[in-house]
């Protein structure tokens, strides 16, 4: 429930600020812009699932400090979720994702709304095996002509 409040209430002040109107783009602009987006978040994908810190801090731009989101904790800066990570992930052997939903939704020609839910497995060095479901939902914006991650709200369960 809480995921889909974040979306509502991102659209509508992005709605209220006049900034979506994709509707201007043509069909060759949304694609162009989807299969872009979709190439990066396959990329933090794999490089979550390489346990790569410095791949997915690469994917995140946080000078606007919009926020993130983790299995409801709020976190004001990218860095201070990073700390939490970056502890969490000195456990693991592995991580796997399988993304069975995603949907990009383009707010307009530099903004970007991607919501995507799906399982997950992971090995903890202990042995144990976790597995679980996701649903998480990004924001990105092109920022000096590359997409990046301004914000995100990640659970799992």
């Amino acid at each position: 429930m809480s995921t889909r409040l974040l979306v509502l209430s991102t659209s509508f002040i992005l709605l209220c600020f006049g900034i979506i109107h994709s509707q201007n783009l043509s069909d060759t602009e949304i694609k162009k812009i989807k299969t872009e987006v979709y190439k990066i978040f396959y990329n933090s994908i794999e490089t979550g699932e390489q346990l790569d810190i410095k791949g997915i801090e690469n994917n995140i731009e946080d000078s606007l400090k919009t926020g993130f989101i983790d299995n409801g904790t709020y976190f004001k800066t990218f860095n201070e979720l990073m700390v939490i990570f970056r502890q969490n992930i000195k456990g693991l052997e592995f991580q796997k994702f399988d993304c069975t939903n995603k949907k990009v939704t383009i707010l307009s020609e530099d903004k970007v709304l991607l919501t995507t839910s799906g399982n997950y497995e992971t090995k903890v060095l202990d042995g144990r095996v976790l597995k679980g479901g996701f649903a998480w939902t990004f924001i990105y914006s092109k920022i000096n002509g590359d997409w990046k991650v301004i914000h995100s709200h990640m659970s799992n369960r």
